[in-house]
């Protein structure tokens, strides 16, 4: 108790240090953040009323106990979240849309969390927080459109900062969370693949990943729920009709084939993840120092390349892409441009639905916008493949963030190679946690 009591009054007197002004400010932010969320509250989508049936469903058999029933195509703690709507009073798709957006706030505060690793203080993590949380896809996402991508993506982010923190059980356990809410989750995977082949978490921990997703499901199988028919659910999101190109500024816009089965569906998986072994071997055979700038970088770049590169890709599809570059815009400063490409031709793919345009009356040529998402691979792509060309070299710069449980060590200067020479800014110093 003395340690919590403790604790609080450290917090509120780093509180009562801030300006009053800034104060104000920042807590103006906050209920704009609230209020903004508050206006999409009564805009219904399609995905919604299907949500809203799953939800009757639901509790037409019996709330919990409903959970033995076969009901929708995701997995079970989705429809956990539909029986905590069920408690809620008011009515249905608030309940729903509420609980979506409260999830906001873990994508917030991970953010937080993120770029604190980087920086000192709280003013420069607190920007990430507020740019996070106003991004438009983000805004628009749960509030309006009434989407789960911030359950999902809140626990990949969150994994990825444990990731950082050499909290490697912990972070499979949220990436496994992710993909148990939404096979979407999978694209924060590759990072995980990369920090095992490069020999910085070890084998074992992937066990994690099986055993959290079972765990998930194991309160619906309780309730009486097929386990094969639960544990096979996604394979049902695979057989997509819906064409090739969908709402996605992806690759397959170019092509603007409508045929989505196949012999070219089944090329752009094995494609995608031949890219992804290819992006992993540079790095492992280059022996990349793989810091936590170099790790939010790969991150950015496998959360943008394998939704661009995979057919029948919805727009909101990209939303942990959104994240990750603003992320990777706080590593790494000179990449400043680079969320404000993603938000551009992430949100602009949104504009045909919010206005119910449909999908085939885009304000922007689609193409247009798979070009900016490609610009968007090619520069993180080519940050990667430039680290790895001089592994010796990194995107940390000297004023590097202490957090409170790690002591910074300076390496021994690298010896003179005759490639690439090191940009100053680009100076490596490692972290060495007692966590």
């Amino acid at each position: 108790m003395s340690l919590w009591y403790s604790w609080g009054r450290q917090r509120l007197a780093a509180i009562r240090a801030v300006p009053p002004a800034e104060r104000l400010i920042l807590a103006a932010l906050v209920v704009l953040a609230v209020v903004v969320r508050v206006v999409g509250r009564n805009y219904v989508t399609t995905d919604l009323v299907v949500f809203r049936s799953w939800y009757d469903q639901l509790w037409a058999a019996g709330g919990i106990s409903g959970l033995r029933e076969p009901i929708g195509n995701y997995n079970a703690p989705f429809l956990y979240l539909l029986v905590v709507a069920g408690f809620l009073p008011g009515a249905t798709l608030l309940k729903i849309k509420l609980i979506f957006a409260l999830f906001d706030a873990m994508v917030v505060y991970f953010m937080y969390r993120l770029v604190a690793l980087r920086y000192p203080g709280w003013r420069i993590p607190t920007l990430a927080a507020l740019v996070t949380a106003f991004l438009p896809t983000v805004v628009v996402n749960a509030s309006m459109y009434g989407q789960c991508e911030s359950v999902w993506a809140g626990f990949a982010l969150g994994g990825l900062y444990l990731l950082l923190r050499d909290r490697h059980w912990w972070a499979v356990a949220f990436f496994a969370t992710a993909v148990a809410v939404k096979p979407q989750g999978v694209f924060i995977l590759p990072v995980l693949l990369l920090l095992v082949l490069a020999g910085r978490v070890r084998w074992r921990v992937l066990l994690a990943l099986p055993a959290v997703y079972l765990l998930l499901d194991l309160p619906a199988i309780a309730a009486g729920r097929d386990p094969v028919e639960l544990l096979t659910v996604y394979s049902s999101q695979t057989d997509d009709k819906g064409g090739l190109a969908r709402s996605a500024p992806s690759v397959f816009q170019y092509l603007q084939i409508d045929y989505a089965g196949g012999v070219l569906r089944n090329l752009g998986y094995v494609f995608t993840i031949a890219v992804v072994l290819g992006i992993c071997y540079a790095l492992v055979a280059a022996r990349v120092d793989l810091d936590r700038t170099r790790i939010v970088t790969a991150a950015a770049c496998f959360a943008v390349t394998v939704p661009f590169l995979l057919p029948s890709m919805h727009e909101r599809y990209f939303y942990l892409t959104d994240l990750l570059t603003v992320a990777l815009a706080f590593y790494r400063p000179r990449l400043w441009y680079l969320p404000l490409i993603v938000q551009a031709a992430s949100a602009l793919s949104y504009l045909p639905f919010l206005s119910n345009g449909g999908p085939h009356s885009p304000f922007v040529d689609p193409r247009i916008l798979s070009t900016l998402m490609l610009a968007a691979v090619v520069i993180t792509g080519y940050t990667l493949l430039r680290d790895a060309a001089s592994p010796t070299a990194t995107g940390v710069p000297k004023d590097i963030a202490v957090d409170p449980t790690a002591t910074l060590v300076e390496p021994d200067p690298p010896a003179p190679t005759g490639g690439t020479p090191i940009d100053p800014a680009d100076r490596l110093y490692t972290r060495v946690d007692r966590g």
